[in-house]
C-alpha cells in the first residue's frame, strides 16, 4: 500500500518543518512504551518534548507481548518481593487509570503430577500474592480436579491433582494499540512525533544534541537539536549508544517469546495456564475471537527473530498434551504469530552465562549520563511503564531541569464526567450499549467525533463486515489522529483484525476492499 493522500502528506510536511524550527528540552528515539510513557510523562510535566521512531510505533517488541499486565507471580518462585511489589503497585495503578482498556481475568493454572508445585504450595503463592498486591483483585481460590474439569472441560484432566484460580488484567485490544494511545495523549497535549522517522546523526555539541534525522515516508532529511537525549530504543538501545559515542553501565540479553493465534479454545474467557515440558508457565489466552497460546524461552544473540517449525511444533504439541481438544491442533490452525524478545537487563556487575540468564527478570533500568545529558532506558515490561516514566521525569530533573508538576493526574483515561456525556450523547444518537462501550475503550475523547460523524450520516456508524468489526467512521478518526501510513498499521497495530482474521478470509471479506478505499481516501 503506498503512503497517505496529498493532504496527509502536507500535514507531515508542516510537522516537519516545525520540528526543524524548534529546539526541544528532550528528545526521545524509540516508539515502544518505554518511549510512548516518557513523551506521555514528559510532555505532562511541562517539557517540551519530541519522539522519534524507525518504524511503526509499537512495531517492536511492543506488538510481541502476551497483552498480559501483572505483577509478576512466577518472581515469588525467586523470591523478589521487592520486584513483585513494585510490578503488583503499577499493574493496580494502570488497571484504576485505565478501567476500559484493561479488565481483570480469572487465571486457572492447572496442576499435574508433573508440575513442579503441590496444590497446596500454590494456593499458598497465590494468596501471598494477592496480598502483595495489596488484595486489589478478586481473592484466589483452590480448584479441584473435578472443579477444574467443571468449570473448563477444554482442560486434559487425566493427571491432574488440582490447581488455583486467582486473577491478573489483560489488555483488551492489544499491546500496541495501548501504546499507540499513549503516543497520541503525547501529541494531543504538544508533543512533536513522528512514526517512520530515523535518526541518522546524533552529535553532541556546544552542550547540545544535533541530529540529522530522515523521513521515511516523504523521502527527506531534516535537523533539529535538544537539550537531552532520551534512548528509549529498546532491543536497539546499543545501537543509539554506538550511534552518540555513550554507553550504559547495565546490559541486555534477549530471549525469544513465540505465541501463536489459533481458534478459541475455551469460551470461559479464563485464562488458562500450565507448566510446560521445561517447567516454564504456559498460557492459552483470550484475544477476540481467538487464543494466543504461549510462549517459549530461547536465548538469542540478536533482536531480530522469527517463527521457526521447531517453535510451531513445540507450542502445539503443549496445548495438544495439557487441553482435551475435539481434534488436536495444527499448524494449519495458526491464524498469526506473535514473535519478539524480551530484553532482559544484566546490571553492571552482574554476569552473562548461560546457565544464569534464565534466572534474570524483566526489571527495567534507567541510567544517566550527565556528561552528554543523555537517558538511557533498558528492559522493563507494559506492567512497570508508570514508574519507568516517572523516572525518566525524574533523570531529567537531576539534570537542573525545572518540571512543572501537573495539576491532574499525568496519565490514565478522560475523567468519569466526560464519559458520562459522552455516553449520553451517543444513546441520544441511537447508538447501542454495547456499541457506546466499545468506541469509548477504543478511542476515549476521540468517540465523540465518530458519533458527529454518525449523527450525519447512520450508515456511517455500521460495522464494514462481521469480521472487521469497526465502522467507517471509526476508521475515519482513526486515520485522522493516529499516524496510519501503511495498511499494516491498521491491521496489526491499531486493531486486532491482522492477528484474529486470516490473510485469506480477510481477502474474501466484503468489507475489506471498503476499508482500503477509507485508508486510501
Amino acid at each position: 500500500m503506498k503512503p497517505m493522500p496529498l493532504e496527509v502528506e502536507k500535514k507531515r510536511l508542516e510537522n516537519i518543518q516545525e520540528i526543524s524550527s524548534t529546539h526541544f528540552d528532550a528528545l526521545i528515539i524509540g516508539g515502544g512504551i518505554n518511549g510512548a510513557v516518557s513523551a506521555l510523562a514528559l510532555r505532562t510535566h511541562g517539557v517540551n518534548v519530541a519522539l522519534f521512531e524507525k518504524n511503526d510505533f509499537a512495531s517492536g517488541v511492543s506488538q510481541e507481548s502476551s497483552n498480559l499486565v501483572w505483577g509478576g507471580f512466577k518472581y515469588l518462585e525467586s523470591y523478589e518481593l521487592k520486584l513483585v511489589m513494585e510490578l503488583c503497585h503499577s499493574r493496580n495503578r494502570l488497571a484504576r487509570a485505565y478501567p476500559s482498556r484493561l479488565v481483570e481475568k480469572r487465571f486457572l493454572a492447572a496442576l499435574d503430577s508433573t508440575s513442579p508445585f503441590a496444590p497446596w504450595f500454590a494456593t499458598v503463592g497465590a494468596n501471598a500474592y494477592w496480598g502483595i498486591g495489596q488484595f486489589a483483585t478478586k481473592r484466589p481460590r483452590y480448584r479441584s480436579p473435578r472443579t477444574i474439569k467443571r468449570l473448563e472441560p477444554s482442560i486434559q484432566s487425566d493427571n491432574l491433582v488440582g490447581g488455583i484460580e486467582y486473577s491478573d488484567h489483560l489488555i483488551v485490544d492489544n499491546d500496541s494499540r495501548f501504546v499507540i494511545q499513549m503516543i497520541v495523549d503525547a501529541a494531543d497535549r504538544g508533543a512533536s512525533v513522528g512514526n517512520y522517522m530515523t535518526v541518522l546523526e546524533a552529535d553532541y555539541l556546544k552542550k547540545k544534541w544535533h541530529l540529522k534525522v530522515r523521513d521515511q515516508i516523504l523521502d527527506k532529511e531534516f535537523e533539529t537539536t535538544s537539550d537531552v537525549l532520551v534512548n528509549t530504543a529498546g532491543p536497539e538501545v546499543s545501537r543509539i549508544c554506538n550511534m552518540t559515542e555513550t554507553k550504559t553501565e547495565s546490559n541486555l540479553v534477549f530471549s525469544k517469546g513465540v505465541h501463536l493465534i489459533v481458534p478459541r479454545v475455551t469460551d470461559s474467557g479464563r485464562i488458562l495456564a500450565f507448566f510446560d515440558g521445561t517447567q516454564r508457565l504456559f498460557y492459552v489466552i483470550p484475544m477476540g475471537e481467538c487464543s494466543v497460546i504461549g510462549t517459549t524461552d530461547e536465548r538469542v544473540k540478536e533482536h531480530e527473530v522469527s517463527v521457526n517449525s521447531d517453535d510451531v511444533d513445540f507450542l502445539l504439541g503443549e496445548a495438544n498434551t495439557k487441553l482435551s481438544l475435539s481434534k488436536p491442533l495444527t499448524p494449519e490452525d495458526v491464524i498469526a504469530e506473535r514473535v519478539g524478545v524480551r530484553p532482559l537487563v544484566i546490571p553492571k556487575g552482574g554476569v552473562d552465562q548461560d546457565k544464569d540468564w534464565t534466572e534474570l527478570s524483566r526489571r527495567h533500568e534507567v541510567e544517566t549520563n550527565r556528561r552528554y545529558r543523555m537517558i538511557s532506558v533498558l528492559g522493563g515490561k507494559l506492567s512497570d511503564c508508570l514508574n519507568v516514566g516517572e523516572e525518566v521525569v525524574n533523570s531529567l530533573e537531576d539534570f537542573g531541569y525545572k518540571t512543572s508538576k501537573p495539576s491532574t493526574r499525568w496519565y490514565g483515561e478522560p475523567s468519569k464526567a466526560e464519559k458520562s456525556i459522552f455516553f449520553h450523547a451517543a444513546k441520544k444518537n441511537g447508538i447501542a450499549v454495547e456499541v457506546i462501550g466499545e468506541l469509548w475503550r477504543r478511542h476515549g475523547s476521540r468517540s465523540f467525533e465518530i458519533i458527529d460523524i454518525i449523527s450525519q450520516d447512520y450508515k456511517m456508524g455500521e460495522n464494514l463486515s462481521e469480521k472487521i468489526n469497526y465502522s467507517p467512521a471509526e476508521i475515519s478518526v482513526m486515520k485522522k489522529n493516529e499516524f496510519i501510513y501503511y495498511l499494516d498499521d491498521l491491521l496489526r497495530r491499531r486493531t486486532l483484525i491482522g492477528q484474529t482474521v486470516s490473510q485469506s478470509l480477510l481477502e474474501k471479506d466484503p468489507g475489506f476492499a471498503r476499508l482500503i478505499d477509507l485508508i486510501r481516501e
